[in-house]
């Protein structure tokens, strides 16, 4: 993919991934007084810093005209190549939240350690227990210490250029997008994309990330923005359209594991495996528990199912 212009002094580089599927994430630019603003920086790697600088050379700008890097959310093809970046004296921020997880990110397998247990209690089988045991940090993921700064709701203090930070948890618990106001535009991260919905993540029985995910894309809808600019894919030049489109496909998914679950008990991995009956790779497999179990959960939270302990495995059942 190539780069493109947005106008209103905003900036596009496409950054290539150690994967194919998205096999690009979106680096924007925002001209500031002196200098730009960065939001997000893609993967760790020499090679994917060299071709950082290629792009901003294609550009003519240095990494030195950079006077702030902002990270959407803790994930590695978003922040993985902020350390190389912070070495050529770019500040960073993230959400004020950031510091809570910062071990999480560093070593995965803290990031896992509750998610086996969750996995143990569906009833998962120990095939799947050892792939999340076996789960070790990329090296694409680099490492990650206290940002510079640390976001909070509303304007940005640290920039000229009228940025206002949106906390929009779901698929990151520290995920934000950034609200331009004089161009109307909302960088969205991960948090709204244009084909696909975001993975909503599940580490704990406590978790309910759905929940926030629905708060937060209610929040962007009531923000006055003509275009949202995500963190993969193309521009979004129907926001509100695309936003509704999101919120039914996850109000379609709850309504169909009430559906798998009838007037019957199943455990969580029973109920994954009727919603995703295809054969999945590992990758995949622990993906579609996470987005089960958040469903699940949320349903919880929402009074329309209960579970009972049964060999120590949660069985869930309808309220009626």
């Amino acid at each position: 993919m190539n780069s493109f212009n947005l106008g209103h002094g905003i900036l596009h580089i496409p950054m290539d991934l150690p994967w194919s599927s998205p096999g690009f994430v979106n680096i924007y630019l925002l001209e500031d007084k002196n200098g730009y603003v960065m939001i997000d920086c893609g993967v760790e790697g020499k090679e994917y810093y060299q071709q950082l600088i290629g792009h901003l050379d294609n550009l003519k700008i240095s990494i030195q005209d950079i006077n702030l890097l902002i990270g959407t959310h803790m994930h590695s093809d978003h922040i993985g190549l902020s350390t190389r970046i912070r070495e050529q004296g770019v500040k960073f921020a993230l959400y004020k939240n950031s510091k809570e997880f910062i071990n999480h990110y560093n070593d995965w397998r803290i990031r896992f350690r509750e998610l086996i247990v969750l996995a143990e209690k569906q009833g998962a089988p120990k095939s799947f227990i050892q792939d999340l045991n076996e789960i070790d940090t990329p090296i694409y993921a680099g490492k990650v210490t206290e940002p510079d700064f640390l976001l909070d709701e509303g304007a940005i203090p640290e920039v000229d250029r009228k940025l206002y930070t949106i906390f929009t948890p779901g698929h990151d618990i520290t995920e934000i997008s950034i609200h331009d106001s004089s161009s109307k535009v909302i960088f969205s991260g991960d948090h709204i994309l244009p084909k696909i919905t975001p993975f909503i993540p599940t580490t704990s029985e406590d978790d309910d990330m759905l929940g926030q995910y629905g708060d937060s894309l209610d929040k962007v809808f009531n923000i006055n923005h003509s275009i949202i600019a995500p963190g993969h894919g193309g521009l979004i030049t129907s926001p509100y359209e695309r936003i509704e489109q999101m919120k039914l496909h996850h109000k379609r998914r709850t309504e169909k594991i009430l559906e798998i679950l009838g007037d019957s008990k199943k455990s969580g991995w029973e109920i994954l495996e009727e919603l995703f009956p295809r054969n999945l790779d590992p990758l995949n497999l622990r993906l579609a528990f996470q987005e089960t179990m958040a469903h699940i959960l949320n349903l919880k939270n929402n009074n329309k199912i209960v579970y009972n302990l049964t060999n120590s495995v949660q069985i869930w059942e309808k309220l009626s």
